[in-house]
């Protein structure tokens, strides 16, 4: 159990050591793309939670987190749905870990309504640790990457369907499910996932020549807004760079990460934590682009 509930942190980022996954069924259904609004309450500066509905039950609380995939339900609500139970093996880096799956018949955010979507069932209780509500599910890009949208920090609200040009873009790319940017973190290429669910800009000690070899690295106290005991250095970057925008000296953190063939991306980064306020990704053009 110790195991699963560390894969599922891992999964939503909040110990900051997001991996890519691979799931073997089938991909959420969609029905014709929908636009619209849906308001969001924020908290800790930076997680998501917008109400919903899922099969006939509805004022859900979920977390729409981009670093996430696939969708996960709670078995408290999974048990309310009667949803059938199958056993699904998750792959990540160095293994891979077993885990409950299921088919809901719709989710429904807004104007985001989403047919027979493939989802994970874990207990998602210990998020009470740092939200005032009782989350019912994580809402994942695989979901969410099925239309563009915009996430609004300062109106809070997510806007699905097609949205006036921000001052800054770049190439977004899709790898395992998940949202890759292209960046320079201290002068070198780096790989970043864009990951609503992080609390600060991450970065993965490597055991070869990277982003954080030439850091100072000092220890730091615990959050309260952070879930899951890890191992975390608190650093600060000399530049961060997305597309044509200087982020200057951001703080970031700094956790193990080793050095794997197959590892996608370098760290998480925090569109909230860097202070953006208006947000696009748009999965199907291969595009981030965002207002500071």
């Amino acid at each position: 159990m110790r195991d699963r509930y560390r894969w599922l942190s891992v999964l939503l980022s909040f110990v900051l050591v997001g991996l890519p996954f691979a799931v073997g069924y089938r991909e959420a259904g969609a029905r014709e793309a929908m636009e619209g609004t849906v308001s969001f309450d924020l908290y800790h500066g930076y997680l998501i939670v917008a109400r919903g509905s899922a099969g006939p039950m509805k004022g859900l609380a979920f977390l729409l987190d981009t670093g996430a995939s696939p969708t996960v339900l709670d078995p408290r609500l999974a048990r309310k749905l009667h949803l059938e139970q199958f056993p699904a093996s998750i792959s990540v880096l160095g293994g891979s870990v077993q885990a409950e799956a299921a088919i809901v018949p719709s989710l429904n955010f807004g104007p985001m309504q989403r047919d027979n979507v493939s989802v994970l069932i874990e207990d998602l209780s210990f998020l009470q640790k740092a939200l005032p509500v009782r989350v019912d599910g994580v809402i994942g890009l695989d979901v969410l990457g099925q239309s563009a949208f915009v996430i609004d920090y300062a109106s809070r609200e997510i806007h699905f369907g097609p949205s006036a040009a921000l001052p800054n873009s770049l190439p977004l790319r899709m790898k395992e499910g998940l949202a890759i940017v292209d960046a320079e973190v201290n002068h070198i290429p780096a790989h970043l996932l864009v990951d609503t669910g992080a609390s600060s800009v991450i970065l993965f000690a490597r055991t070869t020549p990277g982003p954080v070899s030439d850091l100072k690295i000092s220890a730091v106290q615990r959050r309260p807004d952070m879930i899951g005991d890890f191992d975390r250095k608190q650093v600060r970057l000399h530049s961060l760079k997305l597309g044509k925008a200087e982020f200057g000296q951001e703080p970031a953190f700094v956790v193990p990460g080793g050095s794997h063939a197959g590892q996608a991306f370098d760290g998480l980064m925090s569109p909230a934590a860097l202070g953006l306020t208006r947000v696009v990704i748009d999965v199907g053009r291969g595009k981030l682009a965002f207002s500071r």
